[in-house]
């Protein structure tokens, strides 16, 4: 077992040694940048697992320094470690004593054995580069502020691809993910993320009560269009266009007037007198009839038989005309 631990302190001391010795009197000191997130493939992290140089530090003297076996990884693939800032630096001062190196430390260093590692750039990269159409077709003035991901991702060595699968956008904050895939599409891990949009528009905004009553047509001095931010309004738009339109709900006064708040102005109101038309091939009968519902062009309505009081299914044609079938 000691055999096992000292040959590598043995041949790190060595190669620090020839570094040393290479190294320029009066050379300031070469600088190694330790990573927070890295990966050990084998039984033994190496330098080169954790660390990269910074400035001019010399390509031979890398590759000489990079192979330096340093602790023991992780026993098992895919298990991670926390090593604290202090631990880092005991530890490459115990293998690399006698090399001319400083290092930049982070708080601390995750090490996985086996798999890969991911930056935060790359994945913001990836997510910035899907998501700007979807904020571009909200259409006003929509703008990406931010993106949210993890520092670092660790995946699976069986990984080819990382695509970015998120809903549709709003203002405000939404939730997406990564999907990691390997061989044949299959998903190996999904990675969180979340997104922050502002988004400005036109809206329509009710400057009094807007309320359902007797089924009257909303007159278009109940609302006013003005600029807001879009942020917690959630649904569909009202949409005026050129017809006229009544509240199905209550809208109250200053608020955003939503689609699903308002609904067409039927043709034939409940109470309106009617003509009821029968058209069989060979006869055509007509008769007066009084609407017991609201009637949509196209849509079924029920009429109401004076004479008789029967009442009868029919479509409205028109606005003063129900045909029946």
């Amino acid at each position: 077992m000691k055999r096992a631990i000292i040959r590598p302190v043995v041949v790190a001391a060595m190669a620090a040694a020839m570094l040393f010795a290479a190294w320029p009197a009066g050379a300031g000191l070469w600088r190694l940048a330790v990573r927070e997130a890295a990966t050990a493939s084998g039984e033994r992290v190496l330098l080169s697992d954790i660390a990269e140089p910074q400035g001019e530090f010399p390509a031979d003297a890398w590759a000489t320094l990079g192979a330096t076996p340093l602790w023991y990884a992780p026993e098992t693939v895919g298990r991670q470690a926390v090593v604290p800032a202090d631990k880092v630096l005991e530890g490459l001062r115990y293998y690399l004593r006698d090399a001319p190196v400083e290092f930049s430390l982070p708080r601390q260093l995750t090490l996985m054995r086996g798999g890969k590692v991911v930056s935060s750039e790359e994945l913001r990269a990836k997510a910035v580069e899907t998501l700007t159409p979807k904020v571009a077709a909200l259409g006003g003035e929509a703008r990406l502020v931010s993106v949210s991901v993890p520092d670092h991702a660790f995946i699976d060595d069986r990984a080819t691809a990382i695509t970015v699968d998120a809903p549709e956008l709003a203002a405000g904050r939404t939730a997406f993910r990564f999907a990691v895939t390997g061989a044949e599409a299959k998903i190996l891990q999904h990675i969180p993320a979340e997104v922050v949009v502002e988004h400005f528009g036109r809206v329509p905004v009710a400057i009094k009560p807007i309320l359902p009553k007797d089924g009257a047509a909303m007159e278009q001095i109940a609302y006013v269009w003005e600029r807001r931010n879009l942020a917690g309004v959630k649904g569909r738009i009202f949409e005026p266009g050129d017809g006229a339109w009544r509240a199905r709900r209550g809208v109250g006064a200053g608020q955003v007037i939503m689609a699903d708040e308002m609904e067409p102005m039927p043709l034939i109101l409940r109470g309106d007198q009617v003509r009821l038309v029968y058209e069989g091939r060979k006869i055509r009968l007509t008769l007066m009839g009084e609407a017991i519902s609201d009637g949509a062009p196209g849509g079924k309505i029920t009429v109401k038989n004076p004479k008789s009081t029967r009442e009868i299914m029919g479509v409205v044609r028109d606005k003063g005309t129900v045909v029946i079938q």
